[in-house]
Formats: C-alpha cells, structure tokens, sequence
C-alpha cells in the first residue's frame, strides 16, 4: 500500500466517521454507542491480534484463502465480534456484577487488552488460534472486573448512588484519566507502534514486561497529575492531549506504518515516530478536531448532554475512526487494498 492509497483510505475513514457521529441521535451515540464500544475495540484486538484473525479472516482463520472475495470474511468477522460484544454486555448486566458498561469501567477493559496484547505479557501463549483469542477474552475480563472493584470509586460522579459503584480506592473521573495517560504510555511502547517495546525488549525476559508495565504506570501517573498541576483542564489533558496520542500511536503504525520512518531501526525509528507522532500530528489533530466536530459538539450540548468538545475528539478518534479503521485492517485484510502483511520487528528494516 502506497502513502498516498493510505492518505486516501484514512480520509475516507474520517469522513465516514464524522458522518456516522452526526447523524445518529446524539443521545444513542453518548449514552449507549461509546460505552458498549470499549467492548467493541477490545473485540476488534482479540480478534485481530491475539486470534490473528480467527475464526474467518487471515492469516488465523479457516475459511480465507489467496484470491478469495475478502468481503465474505469480513462480513462473517463483524457478526461474530457484534455477538461477541453483546453477550458481554449481557453478562455484566444480567449475570455479574449486574452493572452496565460506563466509560469508568470501558477505559479499564481498553487498558487490559491493550496492555496484555501489545507490553510484553501476550499475545501467543498457545499454538492454537482460538485459545490465543479465548485465553485473551477470559483474562481482559477478569483482571478488569478485579481491577474495577479494587480501585474505583464513582463518588462525586453521576452513578454514585448506584448499586454497581465498586467504592474502591481513587474518584472514578481521576481514575479515567489516569488510566487514558497509562494507555498512551502502553501505546507508545506497545510492540507494534512508536518504539516497539525499547529498551524493554532487551531486557530478560521476564523483566521486560513488569518494567514496562511499571514504566507506563509511573510515566501515566506523572503525566496525569502534572498536566493538572500545571492548570490544565481534566478533559484537555486527558480527552484532546492523551486520546490524540493514543489515537496516532495506533494509526500511525496500522493506517501509515510507520512511513517514512520504517526504513530506520530502533530506537532511531522510535525517536522519530514520537516526535511526528506524539507532538507535531497529535497537535495538528487537536486544532483540526476543534474545527471540523463543532457541529457535533453542538448537536450534544443542545440536546443537554454533559461532554464538551474535548470529549467528542477523543470519542471521535477511538471510538469511531479507530474503530473503522481496524475493521477495515483486520476483517476486511484492508480490501480492496493490499493483504497487510505482519508489523516489522523492532530491528527489522522493510522487505527483510
């Protein structure tokens, strides 16, 4: 895939994007569509990177073969992921805990799967595809729910009187945007994006997954309170600053990859992936976003709903371009596009 069939491909996403969230009852979109979508991109990871595409797409899934129409697959991988989202969102709410998806329990199962899948920790420990996919699902879930009742505390926020409100250990508005600095970290160091896990990677093996956790942890937790400290806005730092972040880590190295410095090694390609990506595009994104998604904010604030225009980028960014954009990549195999082919190695150079 070329840069400028990338461009194209990823304006075409934004645009599709930007429709989608205009048009759609504003309420729906808020209240329903962005806390059930933390389920849908963790889906769209299991499935993509820990299943490698199983049950239908490549390269994991039985039923794509060389020259196939990749349309059947990616139609096939959207139901599956859709029933796979719905039932959990069943279970949390009919089973246990009896809770709905809120975006204070949302941003912990985004920060588990991004974490197991891409720091170290997974995401093979097994030969076959589906217990890759399988062992990943069960182990999100589970650390997050543990992780939900230990340290979130709704007080102070809309659900506090609820009957779901865990009473753990931080505010549940500190804690999200606590936990949206440690997933710009994971991102930044995740595998396959910015530095590739460097320097964790040369570390011993099981070093290089506590001291990245811990590095992303500390890193989240100083960016966090100093960006406050310094007097900026909660939603500024955490929604336009960090989701951007977290946003062009990803779509830097899944919608670009890596371009132009694919052709460095790290940490060189890393340095400079950050700087592009990490400070001058998540600055043009942030001034673009507060221009072309007035009319969204507008349409949310008049229909008296509580997110301010910092809250739509991010809600733009992850919950919408990302999404689309990893529907594409993973179960439509970026069709009518090049077949991706796997992430370059940390050390390894284009075509090697």
């Amino acid at each position: 895939m070329t840069t400028v069939q990338a461009l194209v491909r990823f304006v075409i996403i934004m645009a599709i994007g930007w429709f989608f969230m205009y048009l759609v009852p504003p309420a729906w979109f808020f209240m329903s569509y962005v806390p059930f979508s933390f389920l849908l991109l963790m889906g769209l990871v299991t499935f993509g990177v820990c299943g490698l595409g199983w049950p239908f797409a490549a390269p994991g899934g039985f039923l794509f073969k060389p020259g196939m129409n990749r349309a059947i697959p990616g139609v096939l991988m959207l139901v599956v992921w859709l029933a796979l989202a719905f039932f959990l969102n069943w279970v949390l709410g009919n089973v246990w805990p009896k809770m709905p998806m809120t975006p204070w329990f949302g941003i912990i199962v985004f920060m588990v799967t991004l974490w197991y899948t891409f720091d170290g920790v997974g995401p093979h420990p097994f030969k076959a595809f589906w217990a890759n996919w399988l062992f990943a699902v069960v182990l999100v879930m589970v650390l997050a729910l543990i992780i939900w009742f230990f340290a979130v505390d709704l007080k102070g926020t809309p659900a506090e009187g609820a009957p779901f409100n865990p009473h753990g250990m931080f505010p549940g508005d500190w804690w999200l945007g606590y936990c949206i600095w440690v997933i710009v970290w994971i991102q930044v160091f995740g595998a396959p994006m910015c530095f590739q896990g460097w320097p964790f990677y040369k570390m011993p093996k099981g070093v290089y997954p506590v001291a990245l956790t811990v590095a992303c942890f500390v890193l989240g937790y100083v960016c966090w309170e100093g960006s406050l400290a310094l007097g900026l806005s909660p939603t500024f730092s955490s929604s336009a600053i960090g989701a951007s972040m977290i946003g062009w880590s990803l779509m830097h190295s899944v919608a670009f990859e890596m371009a132009p410095f694919a052709k460095y090694i790290q940490p060189k390609r890393g340095v400079l992936c950050f700087i592009l990506e990490e400070i001058v595009v998540t600055a043009i994104w942030i001034c673009l976003l507060l221009v072309i998604l007035k009319p969204i904010a507008a349409k949310s604030a008049a229909a008296g709903l509580p997110f301010d225009i910092y809250q739509v980028s991010a809600f733009y960014t992850l919950h919408v371009v990302a999404v689309i954009l990893l529907i594409h990549q993973f179960f439509f195999m970026r069709a009518p596009l090049s077949i991706p082919g796997p992430p370059l190695g940390p050390e390894q150079l284009p075509g090697e």
